[in-house]
């Protein structure tokens, strides 16, 4: 087995590893309530984005084989990040008690890995019902989702060798990719919060 192929697969195993750890020890929420919900959200999906987005420039930096290694730190790095931003907008809408691992799966990786989540979620209306899983149909999912995004991400390491393009585009991305963490996990709780407070006016 080649040098490269052993890195591949050590990291998609460490990925897969990283995540399960990550959505079995979801985050409290750290956020002061300061305006809106909806700005709150907004300002709180900036600077999660932002966070992201540095933090895995940063860790582009390296060139060669060091970088490629970089990209276990980037992917944990990044993936803490959002489970916070997810915390931190079920807080806002009054909903933290309603972030259970599942829902955590659903808002990180909607965007990312919608066919492996089909099953995961039931839509009913203007609201999403997250179903529960065992253990290890969770696991299951994990490891699922951990190599698909992860080979996805070994894919754009080789930009690496060459540190100032490694840096921007993984910072881009890591942008974007927080961005889309933080609507899908908008979209979740708002609706949650919507749905009571209809119940509660007897709508």
């Amino acid at each position: 087995m080649s040098e490269k192929t052993k890195t591949a697969d050590f990291i998609k195993e460490k990925a897969s590893s990283i995540l399960f750890d990550l959505i079995t020890d979801i985050p409290g929420s750290l956020h002061i309530p300061l305006a809106s919900p909806e700005e709150k959200v907004r300002r709180l999906t900036r600077q999660a984005a932002f966070k992201a987005a540095t933090v895995s420039a940063t860790l582009s930096v390296p060139a060669g084989f060091t970088g490629i290694l970089t990209a276990i730190p980037d992917i944990a790095a990044v993936w803490k990040i959002q489970a916070q931003l997810v915390a931190d907008i079920a807080a806002t809408h009054g909903k933290l008690a309603l972030l259970s691992r599942e829902a955590m799966v659903w808002c990180l990786f909607r965007h990312s890995a919608a066919s492996l989540l089909r099953d995961l979620a039931v839509r009913t209306g203007s609201r999403i019902l997250i179903q529960k899983l065992s253990s290890t149909a969770l696991r299951t999912l994990l490891t699922k989702i951990g190599l698909q995004i992860s080979t996805r991400f070994i894919g754009k390491t080789l930009i690496r060798a060459v540190p100032a393009i490694g840096a921007v585009g993984n910072g881009a991305y890591a942008y974007y990719d927080t961005t889309e963490v933080g609507k899908t996990a908008e979209a979740y709780f708002k609706a949650l919060a919507d749905n009571d407070e209809k119940i509660a006016n007897n709508e």
